[in-house]
């Protein structure tokens, strides 16, 4: 990592702790939409600034997906308002399929490969549903929509291995499971019982999926190590 990327994660993750903060110990208006917007605002602001300077910004997925989820997470402070909270899933969505569809190539893999992961995610949901599925109810179809839009983002994650390069690929991967593990939590807060410092670990592994996606499609081009230094460093 340059210097310029130190800088910005150190920005960043104390941005990301003063968000957490504001949303255990202060009131949500108005604190908790300015600690939101300057928090997801400067992950958007770095991709931004970074692919305009390659640039790489014309029909970038990754800038879409990222706006997209910055209008959800603006939104979705307001959970308790059920029509925000379908909107903002809605948004959510979108973003997880622009991510998808960034993830996506077209090179071959291996079958078998696979079934270790179709096993993983079929334990997992089996896990999850087995806590949260008789308070389900009306949510039981958005609530499986979202896991199946995140699990079908995590496949297309997973089988980037042998295209992306080695730092790319597992940056992304870990990404995706701290989104996991973000929404598990979520998921389980709300439909089954409080979880150990819940409020901490869904923000906390959701601003640090975001981080660690963004920095591994930036570390994507195998080239990147050698010029990303010039990009960010040019006036």
């Amino acid at each position: 990592m340059t210097k310029h990327l130190i800088y910005f994660s150190i920005i960043f993750f104390s941005l990301l702790f003063l968000d957490i903060y504001t949303k255990i110990n202060l009131e949500v208006i108005p604190y908790r939409y300015i600690t939101k917007i300057l928090a997801v605002g400067s992950l958007v602001s770095f991709t931004i600034f970074y692919f305009y300077k390659k640039k790489a910004l014309k029909n970038n997925l990754l800038i879409y997906g990222l706006f997209v989820f910055f209008i959800g997470d603006i939104i979705i402070i307001d959970h308790l308002n059920m029509v925000k909270f379908y909107v903002s899933l809605l948004l959510f969505v979108a973003g997880k399929i622009c991510y998808t569809l960034k993830f996506m190539h077209k090179e071959d893999f291996s079958i078998n490969r696979l079934i270790p992961f179709f096993i993983v995610c079929f334990l997992y949901v089996a896990i999850v549903y087995n806590f949260i599925f008789p308070n389900l109810k009306l949510y039981f179809i958005p609530i499986t929509l979202y896991f199946f839009i995140t699990l079908l983002m995590t496949l297309f994650a997973y089988i980037r291995k042998g295209v992306a390069n080695r730092k790319s690929y597992y940056l992304v991967l870990c990404g995706v499971g701290f989104f996991i593990v973000s929404e598990t939590i979520m998921v389980i807060k709300m439909f089954y019982g409080d979880v150990l410092f819940q409020d901490f670990l869904v923000m906390f592994c959701y601003g640090a999926a975001q981080y660690l996606i963004v920095l591994g499609l930036i570390f994507e081009d195998k080239s990147l190590t050698v010029k990303i230094n010039s990009i960010l460093q040019a006036p």
